[in-house]
C-alpha cells in the first residue's frame, strides 16, 4: 500500500509540472486520482467493478500522453502496476 501512495505523489507531482498540458486533460487525471484515492479509503469486500474502470482509464491515459509526456505516462504506469500488485 505504501509503494502505491509513492507513485500517487509522483503522479501528482508530475501532474503539476506537466507544461502544455490542456485544462480536459488535467481535470481527468486529478479525477483518476481522486478516484483511486476513493478505492483506498474503501474495505476490500466493497471494491467492486468500478476499479476495473479505473483502471482502463487510467491504461487510456498513459497511452495519450505516451509521447507528449513521456514522465506524466511513466508515473501513470506505475500506478497502474501498483494497484496491479494489490489485486486491485
Amino acid at each position: 500500500m505504501e509503494k502505491l501512495k509513492d507513485s500517487l505523489e509522483k503522479l501528482h507531482n508530475e501532474l503539476k509540472n506537466a507544461e502544455e498540458l490542456d485544462n480536459d486533460s488535467r481535470t481527468a487525471l486529478k479525477e483518476l486520482m481522486n478516484d483511486i484515492q476513493m478505492i483506498l479509503n474503501k474495505s476490500e469486500e466493497k471494491i467492486g467493478k468500478e476499479h476495473h474502470n479505473i483502471l482502463e482509464r487510467l491504461k487510456e491515459s498513459s497511452q495519450k500522453f505516451e509521447l507528449t509526456h513521456p514522465e506524466l505516462a511513466g508515473a501513470i504506469n506505475i500506478v497502474i502496476s501498483s494497484l496491479s500488485n494489490l489485486g486491485i
